[in-house]
């Protein structure tokens, strides 16, 4: 064996392995914190917004889709395309009025839905935080330790 190779250190190995395991428990630790800021901002904004502004934009598309419509049924009835056939038009154009209504109903459901998220992210926002500052601490903490620990093994 030659005297001039350092022999290899099993334990300043697995130490930097520990110590970069633990960085990346911090880093996702700090993570976690900035996404949790994130969504809590976007819950404010959405409960900041009126809920009148938030319903204006898909009543207006029901409404042009819906005016849209009635204007191609009442065209394709007056025009004599279709003959004595035109009661398909108007069973479409109901099919199509349904079909309208139904989405609006479930996008406003939906947005119904997020305010109550919103509102409940809101309340428990204290402890959420509370729990990923304590995430944040202990995975600094072993961090520190991890750090003194390859260096001592060196």
């Amino acid at each position: 064996m030659n005297p001039n190779t350092l022999s290899y250190n099993h334990a300043h190995d697995e130490a930097r392995r520990q110590l970069r395991r633990h960085e990346r428990d911090l880093q996702w630790a700090k993570d976690r914190r900035r996404q949790q800021e994130r969504e809590l901002a976007e819950a404010r904004a959405l409960l900041a917004a009126s809920p009148a502004t938030l319903v204006w934009t898909p009543l207006t598309i029901a409404a042009v889709l819906l005016v849209a419509d009635a204007v191609l049924v009442w065209g394709v009835l007056n025009s004599s395309l279709l003959g004595s056939t035109g009661f398909i038009a108007v069973w479409a154009g109901a099919a199509f009025a349904a079909i309208v209504i139904a989405k609006v109903t479930v996008s406003l459901v939906r947005l119904h839905g997020r305010r109550r998220a919103a509102r409940k992210r809101v309340q428990v926002r204290d402890a959420r935080l509370a729990h990923t500052q304590f995430h944040i601490e202990e995975s600094l903490a072993s961090f520190i330790d991890g750090h003194q620990v390859a260096r001592a093994t060196r």
